[in-house]
């Protein structure tokens, strides 16, 4: 890794910086480039003895508790409680956030559910109206067709009968 891949930002170390100084004090640049650059000293520091640790109990993953006793080997030992609070209140965190996502996913759930719901009643009730209306429509249309039909039977059969009678009077006519 090159240098400037392991700097630590600056904005960050700033901030850092001015929240432990008082307000009526301030800092050079020369000043806030050794803080980081000793921060990345101590960071590696404590990286390695946590490494050291993880490989002796034959794991690749530097968990919490190896940084701890990283800490208590290097002789950082004032560090310990702060830091097993600052876990503490991350752990709290981050099960919140899981927490309120988990809400957030059952809201979801809840509103596509309904939207489900409500569209397939809107269908249903549309199916419903159709059935209703094609039903409504259907007998009237078929009884008017019927109706129809019959009715130009009857006329047809009035014009047969006319026409035979036409035919018979003609014929009669003749004789």
């Amino acid at each position: 890794m090159s240098d400037s891949n392991n700097d630590l930002q600056n904005a960050i170390v700033s901030r850092i910086i001015k929240s432990a100084l008082p307000d009526h004090v301030s800092i050079a640049k020369d000043s806030k480039l050794a803080i980081s650059k000793a921060a990345k000293v101590w960071i590696h520091y404590l990286t390695a003895a946590s490494i050291d640790l993880c490989q002796n109990a034959n794991r690749s993953t530097i968990l919490p508790k190896d940084v701890l006793k990283a800490l208590e080997e290097i002789d950082f030992q004032q560090f310990i409680s702060p830091l097993e609070v600052a876990l503490e209140k991350n752990k709290k965190r981050e099960k919140e956030k899981e927490k309120e996502k988990e809400k957030e996913k059952e809201i979801k759930d809840k509103e596509s559910s309904k939207d489900k719901d409500s569209s397939k009643e809107k269908e249903k009730v549309k199916e419903s109206k159709d059935k209703e209306s094609s039903k409504d429509k259907d007998p009237k249309d078929k009884d008017n067709s019927k109706d129809k039909e019959k009715e130009k039977e009857k006329e047809k059969e009035k014009e047969k009968e006319k026409d035979t009678k036409d035919k018979e009077d003609k014929e009669s006519n003749k004789k």
